[in-house]
């Protein structure tokens, strides 16, 4: 996995300079129509996103808040404000790394609320870059049903994904398994990694190993990406592949997304 700070920071920007464009230029419709989250609005998303920003800067700076009051404030805002005020958030919390110097963020230590212990820079990011990238595309993929993740982002991202599965994946209940066994192969593209992925008793992500499995799954590192958060829905496979234990279908319901 990359462990060089800015690297990921340079990802972040990326995706940050292109959701800006994107608000720069839309209208009120735009904001208004359904995002990929089926329960918030294209301005709803930028909100989550703009108080998030709002309290991962908290975060680095030890400053105290209250997470209800933020969320009250961004929720009460016009959906063009809710844009507007993204920007501005997520642009004052990239800054906060992007300023720091090489020493400062190979020493930094971030305590994350939902964490044990104070992580490194270059996780901390991680974090902020994973949730950008995909809630990005949940806006951008309401108005392009191709549109993938950013693939600066994904390739990063990728790495990921072993820790993920754990925290998002639901094993699949027993009495519902298609199969007994429910490890499968897991090959990506662009960038090409090699997996086992296991849903029966755990959801659990991890290096292949030299074994049959029993299925196999083939698709590009975004999609796997997606699918893994729920947003790999019908007709965005991007040519996904299952074959064997588990359909996509079944892969689906593992990952209902968040």
């Amino acid at each position: 996995m990359e462990t060089n700070p800015r690297v990921w920071i340079a990802a972040w920007r990326s995706g940050h300079d292109r959701l800006a464009a994107f608000v720069a230029g839309a209208s009120a419709d735009d904001l208004n129509h359904p995002s990929m989250c089926t329960e918030w609005n294209v301005a709803q998303v930028l909100s989550h996103l703009g108080s998030g920003a709002e309290i991962g800067l908290a975060n680095v700076t030890g400053a105290a808040v209250d997470n209800n009051d933020i969320w009250a404030r961004w929720n009460a805002m016009a959906p063009a404000e809710m844009a507007a005020s993204f920007v501005t958030s997520d642009e004052r919390f990239l800054a906060s790394y992007e300023s720091r110097s090489d020493t400062e963020l190979a020493s930094m230590q971030v305590h994350m609320p939902f964490l044990p212990e104070p992580i490194g820079a270059a996780e901390a990011v991680g974090w902020r870059l994973s949730e950008v990238t995909l809630h990005g595309w949940d806006v951008f993929a309401a108005f392009d049903a191709d549109a993938p993740l950013a693939p600066d982002a994904a390739a990063l991202l990728i790495d990921r994904l072993p820790m993920m599965v754990g925290l998002v994946g639901r094993f699949l209940p027993r009495e519902t398994r298609p199969v007994t066994d429910t490890t499968i192969s897991v090959s990506t593209i662009d960038p090409e990694r090699q997996y086992e992925l296991e849903l029966g008793e755990n959801a659990d992500l991890r290096g292949a190993a030299e074994r049959a499995t029993s299925g196999q799954l083939t698709l590009p590192a975004e999609a796997f990406l997606r699918l893994t958060a729920g947003r790999l829905g019908q007709g965005r496979e991007a040519g996904a592949r299952a074959s064997g234990a588990l359909s996509l279908d079944d892969l689906r319901r593992a990952f209902p997304g968040y």
